[in-house]
């Protein structure tokens, strides 16, 4: 089975600068501030093609997509990225301290990939995705043909045979690049094309079964713009892997001479990563009736053990209701849930809110365990948190349809614990739910189940850069250098 395979990226070169100045976060992480610092840390900064800005003067001929497109060909012009001359693929060591304070080490590499579709069996979605990051990145793939960010995937095999291999060789000599981040993450580099370190892989990942930690709507994305371009070929005439959208190259298919879109830009790292680390993503509402905000703390004592968490108070505003609450009550709330969570790491939550007189924990009963919502789902999928969560407290208690979570109407995510509680301290959300992270356990027998969890269900932190390595969709996987004319 054709798993990660070399290909010949596309990177800054030297002349571009300080690759610090040239990388950015994942698209999906990219606020607008932030955006105008990326902007403003060079004229190179990927987010100019990853993340474009958006004027009201913006046209069809002319938007954030024309000018990633245009971008990305001036840069190749001009010798801001150059193209590898021999397929490689890049290790990656990555040193960071997570939310919680601790200090890991994850390990893994960036390859290609070729697009396997879910039913194949080979990879395996954990979670839904949102509508609308999907059109956005597609429409930023059919503008560039370029894959600028990788899928994170992860491969299921004991021990790590692959990192083994490439401490003992090409991971003792000095990284090709490195680059830190603005929260401390060092990023280090290793493209290697060792013929040795390359076989290893291809035999270790040969029949292993893949799970996308991170990138969804991105690998979603990929599958799309493949099928689209095998539609148009087909109707050109063309013939091979993309003679249309049914045609599936054969598993054991050498990528030699495939088009470049059947494979995607991937980052593979194994479960068994002892720098393997996965958060939780909060849930903040706003926009819902005040009355069935402020009832919570009661409504959900028929399924829940709800326990208060700081002590008696007025509500500094009417619960439910528009306005802040005092700096001192957010701090607060976030402390005891925070200790409450560590304490009841499943079928748990905390819950506050400006409007509420308390800070609140909420643990699943036994009785309400046994008849949980989600007829016709897996164990598995039934005990997650974020399962509990959606369908006893967000849509039994608050009416929050699947629906609307696809289109992340009332309910908006957040990754970073002390900025959700901030938002919801000065007012801007009715009540927030904080959770736990969904355990590696539960993500691989859901999964490999054939299920997927709600929407956000992991934050596997930290994200890999964008910008490291990209991908060119056209023309095929291995193309032949250009000779340089002397």
């Amino acid at each position: 089975m054709e798993t990660a395979v070399p290909f010949r990226a596309w990177r800054y070169a030297p002349r571009a600068g300080d690759l610090t100045s040239l990388v950015a976060p994942p698209y999906d992480v990219i606020g607008p501030e932030l955006q105008s610092r990326l902007y403003a840390a060079g004229p190179y900064n990927v987010v100019r093609v990853d993340l474009g800005i958006t004027t009201p003067s913006d046209t069809p001929c002319d938007d954030q997509y024309t000018r990633a497109a245009a971008q990305l060909a001036e840069w190749k012009e001009r010798g801001v990225l150059a193209r590898d001359l021999e397929p490689s693929v890049t290790f990656v060591e990555e040193t960071f301290t997570g939310p919680d304070g601790q200090l890991r080490e994850r390990h893994g590499f960036l390859g290609a990939m070729r697009l396997y579709d879910f039913d194949e069996g080979v990879v395996f979605p954990h979670e839904h995705t949102l509508s609308g990051p999907k059109e956005d990145r597609y429409r930023l793939m059919t503008a560039t043909a370029m894959s600028l960010s990788p899928v994170f995937l992860l491969y299921d095999l004991p021990g790590d045979g692959i990192t083994a291999a490439w401490r003992a060789g090409v991971g003792a000599e000095e990284p090709g690049a490195s680059v830190v981040d603005e929260a401390g993450t060092a990023t280090k580099l290793w493209p290697t094309s060792d013929p040795g370190l390359l076989e290893t892989i291809r035999k270790h990942l040969e029949n292993a079964r893949f799970v996308i930690a991170d990138g969804h709507h991105r690998y979603e994305t990929a599958l799309r713009y493949r099928d689209q371009r095998r539609a148009e070929e087909a109707a050109e005439g063309g013939a091979g892997p993309g003679a249309g959208p049914e045609s599936r190259p054969p598993r054991d298919a050498a990528p030699t001479g495939a088009p470049a879109y059947d494979y995607a830009l991937v980052y593979f790292s194994n479960m068994a990563d002892p720098g393997l680390a996965i958060y939780g993503t909060h849930r903040l509402v706003a926009g819902l009736p005040p009355q069935a905000v402020a009832a919570l703390p009661r409504a959900l004592s028929e399924t829940f053990k709800v326990e208060r968490l700081t002590g008696e108070g007025e509500p500094a505003r009417a619960a439910g209701g528009p306005g802040a609450a005092p700096p001192c009550a957010a701090a607060a709330a976030q402390t005891a849930i925070t200790a409450y969570l560590a304490e009841h790491p499943r079928r748990a939550f905390g819950l506050w809110g400006p409007g509420f007189e308390a800070a609140y924990g909420l643990e699943l009963t036994e009785a309400a365990a046994a008849r949980t919502a989600e007829p016709g789902r897996s164990a598995a999928y039934r005990d997650l948190d974020v399962t509990i969560l959606q369908s006893l407290v967000l849509g039994k208690a608050l009416g929050i349809s699947a629906a609307d979570m696809a289109a992340e109407r009332y309910v908006t995510f957040f990754k970073d614990q002390k900025e959700a509680f901030a938002r919801l301290g000065a007012g801007d959300f009715q009540a927030g739910f904080f959770m736990n992270p969904t355990g590696l356990d539960q993500i691989r027998e859901v999964a490999f189940s054939g299920e997927r969890m709600p929407q956000k269900a992991t934050f596997f932190y930290p994200k890999l850069p964008t910008g490291l390595v990209l991908h060119d969709l056209e023309g095929s996987l291995w193309p032949m250098p250009r000779r340089r004319r002397s």
